[in-house]
């Protein structure tokens, strides 16, 4: 990168949301460049509830707006990347004392589908408790009432998504950079210069542009310090956890606690999710992990629901735990709005933050930043983020693409159909250049584990492709492989020596990154 080139735009933050705004300004002809401290979707992005929703519950907040944006952004995702996002059909079960009854529940998975710009998916309804115990038998009969039944869309890897879109970026000629991290944002008369360091060589760099963008969710006031701005803290954050089990159910449960929040049990591959929490969180942003109190919490709402299957500690495989970047406080951590607000600041107002908002409104909100930097920039450019494909995009509707397509992939480069079928959900129409990689190496077209369809290629291409550097990288943030009960861990090794062929480590430095890989795990483990 020439030291004297001045981009349009400076994006920080490589997470769901900086990758959608990196994306959003190469489509519109911008010059881009986005900085990423560590790797892209390492922070909050990796660490959502794995749904793509308009958030039922925040009609009870009287939030229709919200509501609303995030079922219109909803559609627009699953037409884009339906190989990575499946509708799934979500029951709530009611009992007596629940905060909200069923009429009341009624009202509001109606209004749900009225808002929903999805017509193919199936009506909602609501259900006695005879007809509830047949869809889901493991319920606790006691004091059950009933039950309502809604859609909403999972994403079983939210990583890739966000991998999608940094492809899509630097394919539309933004230029991305992981670990790299800013330093010290400098206003200039016409600009911003941005000292920054390479987190893994150490090596410093400066890059100018004529706005930026600070996109870095939880740690958005850091980023503000860093470039002077010391006014009001703009984020309020909350922490939120997930447990990860054994299958506990075939049915997606969304549940009322007794305290009035509610919470997940959701189907993830042969897994079971848990979650979330929402509590406030005052403690290091880059080192946030579940704890024994988030861990009882939801074990013990979890056996209330579901009492015949004694769940404890042991049952849990791992857990993962992330900060949302919240806008606004004030208020019960559970009722904060999840709405985004786009902050012009700094001396000259060439700083343009994002603070808040959901995974699903990404699109929405790197609209609205550009279009504010676009006015600063003077620039008259359309988004075209709704209509342009991502980078796996397919050609065709995507059950017509795994009829006709998987067959012909599979005999192509001499794979299994059940592995193409799993690349394709993986990686889209790209899932061809890693069967490429097989076919030309077949050491690579190997499983990597018995929990998972993964192979080896894929380890190679998430290095030269998807710009993973660490094992975590690879294995955490661009494989299924990271959400199985093993994680990879009894495979590390092995993944080591294949991933120093595209990073040329030395055997120390394998055996480095095996260390900092099983390191990684563990913390997942302590609560």
């Amino acid at each position: 990168m020439a030291s004297d080139q001045v981009f349009d735009i400076i994006v920080i933050g490589g997470g769901i949301t900086g990758a959608g705004v990196a994306r959003d300004a190469a489509l519109r002809g911008l010059s881009a460049l986005l900085l990423e401290k560590r790797d892209y979707a390492s922070g909050v992005s990796s660490k959502t509830t794995r749904l793509v929703h308009g958030g039922l519950r925040y009609l009870a907040n009287f939030e229709v707006d919200l509501v609303a944006e995030a079922l219109r952004e909803r559609a627009i995702l699953r037409k884009q990347a339906p190989y990575l996002i499946t509708p799934m059909p979500i029951l709530i079960p009611i009992y007596k004392g629940d905060p909200h009854g069923r009429a009341a529940i009624s009202v509001g998975i109606h209004l749900y589908e009225l808002l929903s710009r999805e017509k193919d998916i199936p009506h909602y309804f609501t259900a006695g408790a005879d007809r509830t115990l047949l869809m889901e038998p493991r319920l606790n009969q006691d004091g059950l009432k009933g039950s309502a039944l809604f859609y909403d869309h999972q994403i079983i890897l939210p990583e890739r998504l966000v991998i999608e879109n940094i492809i899509s970026a630097r394919d539309a000629g933004a230029k991305v950079l992981n670990y790299t991290a800013a330093e010290k944002i400098t206003e200039t008369g016409d600009g911003v210069v941005v000292t920054a360091r390479d987190t893994l060589s150490g090596t410093a760099m400066t890059c100018r542009a004529r706005v930026l963008v600070n996109a870095s969710g939880p740690w958005v006031d850091d980023v503000r310090k860093a470039g002077g701005i010391d006014r009001t803290k703009i984020i309020y954050p909350t922490k939120g956890i997930h447990l990860i089990m054994p299958k506990l159910s075939e049915q997606s449960l969304f549940i009322a606690s007794r305290d009035g929040r509610m919470f997940f049990i959701i189907p993830l591959d042969r897994w079971s999710l848990i979650g979330t929490t929402d509590t406030k969180y005052d403690g290091d942003l880059d080192e946030v992990h579940a704890n024994a109190s988030d861990v009882d919490y939801l074990l013990h709402e979890s056996r209330r629901i579901l009492p015949g299957l004694h769940l404890t500690k042991d049952n849990i495989l791992y857990t993962y735990a992330g900060v949302r970047p919240l806008a606004f406080a004030g208020e019960r951590e559970s009722r904060i709005s999840r709405k985004h607000r786009v902050v012009v600041e700094g001396r000259t107002g060439r700083i343009i933050t994002i603070a808040g908002g959901k995974y699903t409104t990404y699109r929405n909100m790197a609209e609205d930043v550009m279009d504010a930097a676009c006015r600063k920039l003077g620039k008259k450019v359309a988004c075209e983020t709704g209509r342009k494909p991502l980078a796996g995009s397919l050609p065709a509707e995507l059950g017509v693409y795994l009829k006709e397509e998987v067959p012909q992939l599979a005999k192509r480069f001499n794979a299994a159909p059940e592995t193409v079928r799993h690349l394709v959900h993986m990686y889209g129409s790209r899932a061809e250049k890693v069967l490429q990689l097989a076919h030309d190496d077949p050491r690579l077209a190997e499983a990597v584990s018995p929990e998972s369809r993964d192979i080896y290629a894929q380890v190679l291409y998430g290095i030269r492709e998807e710009g993973a550097k660490t094992i975590s990288d690879i294995v955490l943030r661009r494989m299924h492989l990271g959400i199985t009960s093993s994680r990879g861990g009894p495979h590390a090794a092995k993944i080591a020596e294949t991933a120093a062929l595209g990073l040329g480590w030395s055997n120390d430095e394998k055996k480095h990154w095996v260390e900092k890989f099983a390191e990684d795990l563990a913390k997942e483990k302590r609560f």
